[in-house]
């Protein structure tokens, strides 16, 4: 039997981080998976910004579960420099932090390239980022996105296969109806590789709802994997219920519809919670 432990992408409830971590404290949310921070990207912070970052969760006792990087969220001739240019900025931040597991994609593809040149093309990229991040004891947890290598399941085990298990899986099933992809047996072909998993719901029309009340088989998949696991299991919560700072940089808003309305973030995102809890409790 898993033990569930929520996490959270808590810039979704406020851009200030102090907000952030209190409203986490309110709803009893031990971990933070770091990403925005005061309206701009954590990797923008200068090393003075993540010395007040860290004094800021030691107060209210959050831990850093992992770092919500965009690494890998390029087009493949972006260059190979620039992103591991980017991936040590993320490690040095992990290091200041203590946290080892940093959330990477894996790449659009140019616009003119057929696929087998664009998984090529990825997969070498990939390769150069687990090379560095290996050298430093970081582990790589690859999202599936929409419009990325691995938006579906099936790319996403190729890609893992690929790497023999060298690159891990943060599964966010919400993401694969939001793609146009199925989600119903992609944590059985993941699970060897899932690290932790992000909890976002979507249907089939590509409308955001919250976990439960659309087509990511989210309750499936904590049953299975209550089934399958023993100990922790985190889950960062990522609703994606109502328009946030930071939104457009993750997604382009035209995408994102939904159909439930709410007075504000902290409100949206304590549904979310309230919903998956209770998924939780009738497993």
């Amino acid at each position: 039997m898993a033990e569930f432990i929520l996490s959270a992408f808590a810039d979704e409830i406020d851009a200030d981080f102090e907000t952030q971590l209190k409203s986490l404290n309110k709803l009893g949310i031990p971990y933070i998976e770091l990403r925005g921070v005061n309206g701009k990207s954590f990797t923008e912070l200068t090393d003075g910004e993540i010395a007040e970052v860290a004094e800021a969760l030691e107060k209210h006792n959050i831990k850093v579960w992992s770092l919500g990087s965009p690494v890998g969220k390029a087009v493949t001739d972006c260059g190979v420099e620039s992103q591991l240019v980017l991936l040590g900025r993320v490690m040095d931040i992990g290091e200041k932090l203590n946290v080892k597991r940093i959330r990477m994609f894996s790449f659009y593809p140019e616009e003119n390239d057929g696929f087998e040149e664009f998984e090529a093309k990825a997969f070498a990229l990939i390769a150069a980022l687990l090379d560095e991040a290996e050298k430093r004891g970081f582990t790589l947890c690859h999202e599936n996105e929409k419009g990325i290598y691995g938006c579906s399941s099936a790319r996403e085990k190729k890609m893992c296969d690929r790497f023999g298990g060298r690159l891990k899986v943060v599964l966010d099933n919400g993401n694969f109806p939001f793609s146009g992809e199925s989600a119903e047996d992609a944590y059985s072909l993941l699970k060897e590789y899932i690290e932790y998993f992000h909890i976002k719901d979507c249907g089939n029309d590509g409308v955001i709802v919250p976990a439960g009340f659309g087509d990511a088989f989210i309750e499936d998949t904590l049953r299975a994997v209550n089934a399958d696991r023993e100990g922790r299991v985190i889950l960062t919560m990522e609703p994606h219920l109502i328009n946030f700072t930071g939104l457009s940089s993750l997604s382009k808003l035209d995408d994102i519809k939904h159909k439930f309305s709410f007075d504000s973030s902290y409100e949206a995102f304590a549904y979310a919670t309230e919903c998956v809890r209770r998924m939780i409790e009738k497993l």
